[in-house]
């Protein structure tokens, strides 16, 4: 396998900031480039002049390419293997993730800021429509359509720009500038979905303190998607650009099969001890710290126990990283094709239903609270009684089970919490243990 070199960048800096490599033998490195940088690349990754060895280098880079159409396509074409990060970031590397680039030696940056008067091609009512159509019943763009920047996940997705007047738009071709939503649209018969995860959004931003992105359903009946407003953006008068961010499995030097601490070892794997130690790091640890807990708490009890570590985000505005807004609730525990344990343990429980409170207290103490106070646990408890509250209205198609499952959840973590509540009787639900 011969030497190949790509040039990393970060928008907006006009130089490499980086050189990931593969050798001979087929191990990566990478290694920076310069030391005049508002931030590293990754918590992972902080700035040094030696280069950093294949396990920590595939790590980061490994997540920055998502197991999809395009990959499949890349891998075939090219005859590579699927180890090879740095052959497929050869020919993927310009739209991954974030604001990272990586492009063949030379190719110069592949990112840039947008300009929202002249940059974009706006899309009339009709193309709209035809792209939601498309994402729904086939969960790709039209084939007239061109993709600005692919993207994860089991729903069909596009990233468009909202212009100032309120219309949609694409990059205009050639040019890859930023996005600001997220369209997904889900497959017809899974439709419910569009409301469901709006609706855990809004509450999830109800009960606790800490940014959660934005959303919006658009159309009706068999024909809905949610929009949602990517919060790795920032707008400048007509300027649009990305700003820098990692999921925790890259802060945390975890590969992608590793966003799950089931699949991880007592050492590597995405925990508690192994968080509380990532926002240590941020801008303001105390804040990062309260309201990951308070993340994690809504979560369990909106029934989405997927939140694993790859949904899970810091953003880099300055030279310290801050928690990133809560991007992804999804209603896990009405999905009976999935199992239902934990993305990660609270103290030595998997399931919501094994929680106790020494577990919790464990899990807040392993996330580097150093006891857990009257006010702490007050603050809890107003988290738990504000989702219950949420409860009584979900009822008819689509809402009944919504309701249902924060229900069970809801009895189960207000034991762990010690406290009582009048929670609405509802029906069980079918739990899927591993």
């Amino acid at each position: 396998m011969p030497r190949l070199d790509l040039d990393v960048f970060l928008e907006a800096i006009p130089t490499p900031i980086g050189r990931l490599t593969r050798l001979d033998d087929g191990s990566v490195r990478f290694a920076y480039l310069t030391d005049a940088l508002p931030h590293p690349l990754s918590l992972s990754l902080p700035l040094r002049e030696e280069p950093y060895s294949d396990a920590v280098t595939r790590a980061f880079f490994s997540n920055l390419l998502f197991e999809n159409a395009q990959r499949d396509q890349i891998l075939q074409r090219y005859g590579l293997d699927f180890s090879d990060i740095v052959g497929q970031l050869e020919h993927l590397g310009m739209d991954c993730p974030g604001a990272i680039s990586c492009v063949p030696m030379g190719a110069g940056p592949a990112k840039t800021p947008g300009d929202l008067t002249r940059d974009y091609d706006p899309i009339d009512a009709e193309d709209f429509t035809r792209i939601i159509v498309s994402l729904r019943d086939r969960r790709r763009l039209p084939d007239d359509t061109r993709d600005p920047s692919p993207l994860a996940g089991v729903q069909g997705k596009v990233a468009l720009t909202r212009l100032p007047d309120g219309r949609f738009a694409l990059p205009k071709r050639g040019l890859n500038v930023p996005t600001t939503h997220i369209l997904k649209v889900p497959r017809p018969s899974e439709m419910a979905l569009v409301r469901q995860e709006h609706l855990l959004m809004q509450i999830m931003h109800r009960v606790q303190h800490h940014p959660v992105a934005e959303t919006e359903i658009l159309g009706a009946d068999d024909l809905q998607a949610l929009l949602v407003t990517r919060f790795d953006r920032m707008v400048e008068g007509t300027c649009l650009r990305r700003l820098h961010q990692e999921d925790f499995a890259q802060a945390l030097g975890l590969g992608p099969h590793l966003k799950y601490q089931r699949n991880g070892t007592s050492e590597r794997s995405f925990n508690a001890k192994a968080v509380g130690r990532l926002l240590v790091q941020t801008e303001n640890p105390g804040r990062a710290r309260q309201a990951f807990l308070e993340v994690t708490l809504a979560n369990l009890l909106l029934g989405n126990t997927d939140n694993h570590a790859k949904n899970h985000a810091l953003l880099y505005a300055g030279a310290r990283p801050s928690f990133a807004p809560v991007y992804d609730v999804a209603p896990i525990l009405i999905d009976r094709t999935v199992t239902h344990q934990l993305a990660f343990d609270v103290g030595g429980a998997q399931m919501t239903d094994e929680i106790t409170a020494v577990d919790l207290e464990t899990f807040i103490r392993a996330l580097g609270f150093p006891r857990v106070t009257p006010a702490l646990r007050k603050r809890l408890g107003e988290i738990t009684r504000a989702i219950v509250a949420e409860i009584e209205p979900l009822s008819g198609p689509g809402l009944k089970l919504l309701g249902d499952a924060l229900a069970e959840q809801a009895g189960w973590l207000a034991q762990a919490l010690e406290i009582e509540i009048d929670i609405p009787e509802r029906d069980g639900l079918i739990i899927n243990r591993p």
